[in-house]
Parts: structure tokens; sequence; C-alpha cells
């Protein structure tokens, strides 16, 4: 018995999709939630801070906070993954994908299949779409899978699992019905840009969590023995992990992004 995979994806996004366009306070929530750092990385960032000194006693502390530097390492290695896998697969966003799109294979201009799309009464929303059937299509909107931030809040999600189970749940509870069901509902990803990244960021946690285990996670294990040791410079370098969390690391990124033109000699 054979399936269509992307049937089955346009499928579920419709779903969810078609809860959007009927009511304006709620299309106006879940712009909130997708676009306000507060509301979207903030809670993590909370769930993060909770797990770091939720521990009982100083062994399960150190464990746990083993575990989150674990997750912070694999953030940049689903980051890098999801990024370079976007620059492979080029397939727009869903709400793109409502309009007659094209792309060039092998001297051909071969369309994209259409995607129905119901479009927020929100003002961002509405905006969007507007400038979208004015033929101005933002250059992150072409490479949608897999999806960044289920990548990056996953993984983390995850990794605070780990350590606190029931902080954890709060985080993935948050993750899914929070911040990435309000990205496919507004028409920024599908369900199989969403599961996607979620996978990349399951196999590398894994991948590196079982190497933490071994004899190279010693340096982890002194990392987390010198946050005890130095609570006060600790507590201050956390509160700048917590902050990039909250902004989904987009003060680094523009950060490196800076450094390598300055390193160039471009702009």
């Amino acid at each position: 018995m054979s399936f269509d995979l992307t049937a089955i994806d346009h499928f579920l996004f419709q779903g969810m999709n078609g809860l959007a366009g009927r009511w304006w306070l709620l299309d106006s929530l879940v712009s909130v939630s997708v676009a306000n750092d507060l509301i979207k990385g903030g809670v993590l960032g909370a769930c993060f801070f909770a797990a770091w000194y939720g521990g009982q006693t100083p062994e399960t502390t150190q464990r746990a906070r083993k575990t989150l530097l674990v997750s912070l390492i694999t953030c940049v290695f689903v980051l890098v993954t999801t990024k370079l896998i976007s620059h492979v697969v080029i397939l727009p966003r869903p709400y793109v994908l409502s309009q007659a799109v094209y792309e060039l294979r092998e001297g051909d201009l071969v369309p994209y299949s259409h995607l129905d799309y119901r479009v927020p009464l929100d003002g961002r929303s509405q905006t969007r779409f507007a400038s979208l059937r004015d033929g101005d299509i933002p250059a992150g909107d072409w490479g949608s899978f897999p999806s960044d931030h289920a990548g990056f809040f996953v993984v983390l999600s995850l990794g605070i699992s780990l350590a606190s189970r029931r902080i954890g749940l709060i985080a993935l509870v948050w993750t899914f019905f929070v911040i990435l069901g309000g990205k496919i509902l507004t028409g920024l990803h599908t369900p199989l840009d969403v599961a996607a990244g979620a996978a990349v960021a399951a196999v590398w946690l894994g991948m590196i969590w079982a190497v933490a285990q071994t004899r190279l996670g010693k340096p982890l294990d002194w990392m987390s023995q010198w946050t005890a040791r130095h609570a006060g410079l600790s507590s201050a370098l956390l509160f700048l992990v917590v902050f990039e969390i909250s902004s989904t690391l987009d003060h680094v990124q523009e950060l490196l992004s800076a450094v390598g033109r300055h390193t160039l000699g471009i702009g």
C-alpha cells in the first residue's frame, strides 16, 4: 500500500490552517505567539532556567546541568543541519504556495503544487499576504523545509525533559501547541516541515547525548562542576544564554554575520 506524503502533509496543513480567517481574536493571539519573543522563546528560557536550578541535591543538579549543556551544544549542530538542508531542498512556505509559483528545473519552469490557504485576519498576516500578491516574497520564505524553529525548540525541550521530566513536559507542550502550532496555522510551515525539524533535533540529541556518556563527556562534567563553584559568574552567563534562547539566537546570528562580512571585507 503506497501513500502520497505530500498529499497527507497538505491535508494536515489545511486542517489546521482551516481554523484561521474566522475569528480575529484567535488569529491575533496566534500571530503574537509566532512573532513575540517573550511568548515564543521566553517560556522555553524560563523552563531552561528552572531545570538548571531545580535539582534537589548537588548530584542531581550536576547531572541536570550536564544534560542542559548537551542540549545547547546540540542546538548548534541542529541549526547548521536545518540551514544546509533548506538550501538544498527549495520548498517555499505554505502561504507562498497559495499562488502560482514555479521552479527552474533542467531549463524548464515547473510549477509547485498549489496549496489552498486561509489568510489569518491579524494585521501581520494580512500585510504579508498582500505583499505576496504584489510579488514581494522575502528570501527566507523560499526555504521552509525543515523548520529551523522546530529543530531549535524541540532539541531544547527534549534536553529540558531529560533534565527535569515535569518542567520538560511544560516545555514540550508549549513548543508543539503554541510555537509550532502557530507556525502551521499562519501558513509559515507545514506539519512535514515541523516533523522534519523535530527529527533532526532528536537524531542529533541522541548522538551527542551518547557521546557525552563516554570519556569524551568529561569536559561537560567539569563545566557543570565549575558552575557550582562559581555560582555568580555562571548565573550571569546563564542569563545571556536564556536571553538568546528567548530571541532564537537572532543576536548571535547577526553578530556572526557582521563578523563574517568584516572578515571578508564585504559591506
